[in-house]
């Protein structure tokens, strides 16, 4: 049994040393050799350009639009009071003390009217 395993390894491994014998029917054309330049094209530089040009469509609208308020930025814009005057947060320094009173006895807890 021992033989037997032995001589079919060392068969199989004659076959995969040995090149192949046959050769390719008369009538096929024969392939026009490829140049290095060519598979390099084919190989790397198309399918990198493919991503390269996926990658600048898929940035270039983040790129080109502003980003606003980024956190540890200064704020540049003007502040503003939701809720509070309509003419803008310029205008609460204009309320009088009596005012803020008249309107404090006429709203509930949350601002709301009795």
């Amino acid at each position: 049994m021992l033989a037997f395993g032995v001589a079919c390894s060392l068969v199989l491994a004659a076959a995969l040393v040995t090149p192949a014998a046959a050769q390719p029917p008369t009538g096929w054309e024969r392939e026009p050799s490829v140049s290095a330049l060519h598979f390099l094209l084919v190989v790397l530089l198309i399918p990198l350009g493919l991503a390269a040009v996926l990658v600048l469509l898929t940035v270039l609208p983040s790129l080109g639009r502003d980003r606003g308020y980024e956190p540890g930025q200064t704020w540049h814009a003007e502040s503003e009071w939701f809720g509070g005057p309509t003419k803008g947060v310029k205008s609460a320094a204009e309320v009088t003390p009596e005012q803020l009173e008249s309107r404090s006895k006429q709203t509930g807890g949350t601002s709301a009217g009795w």
